[in-house]
């Protein structure tokens, strides 16, 4: 701690401040300061840029329209036997531009909003799968579903992809049947 000197008026005398040539202020410290907040600044703003980079691609729909297969089919390259997901597959796709992340979301009622929640801010496309065989009987829930990934803020100019599966089956709906 400094030791303060008083002047004989009983007033503390203060030291004379650090100056340059001409009695002006060493500005070093100031420089430093400013500096050190630049390079934070900078430092947060790439990490919430990398952190909110979008490179997902989801794969969602209803239980039982074949995404799983889907999936197994475009990350491992061969079909695999899937059953009903209770929880999401993540798989890396190689394309000609780069690495995309496939994630598969299930599609049972009570997980599918979640995982949908979870995964909405890194996506950079979404692939509805359609079953083509049973569209006109879960015509509702297909449309319900389908609208609330449409009307999410999130999802809004992001590009959607309805793929009408299983159209090597017999009773299969065309295109014309499941448009929108």
């Amino acid at each position: 701690m400094e030791k303060i000197n008083r002047n004989p008026g009983g007033k503390p005398s203060v030291p004379p401040v650090a100056s340059g040539p001409a009695g002006e202020l060493d500005m070093t410290p100031i420089w430093l300061a400013v500096i050190v907040v630049f390079v934070t600044i900078m430092l947060l703003w790439v990490w919430k840029r990398k952190r909110s980079a979008r490179t997902d691609v989801l794969l969602t729909g209803l239980c039982d329209s074949g995404k799983t297969l889907l999936f197994s089919q475009l990350v491992l390259g061969e079909e695999k036997e899937s059953f009903t997901s209770i929880k999401e597959n993540l798989g890396v796709l190689q394309t000609t531009s780069g690495e995309l992340r496939l994630v598969d979301i299930p599609g049972h009622e009570r997980l599918r909003g979640k995982f949908f929640d979870q995964y909405k801010n890194l996506t950079k496309a979404v692939i509805f799968v359609v079953d083509s065989v049973t569209v006109q009987k879960e015509i509702r829930d297909v449309a319900d579903f389908l609208y609330t990934i449409l009307a999410d803020k999130a999802i809004a100019n992001l590009p959607v992809v309805i793929l009408c599966n299983k159209q090597d089956e017999t009773l299969a709906k065309g295109d014309g049947v499941i448009k929108i």
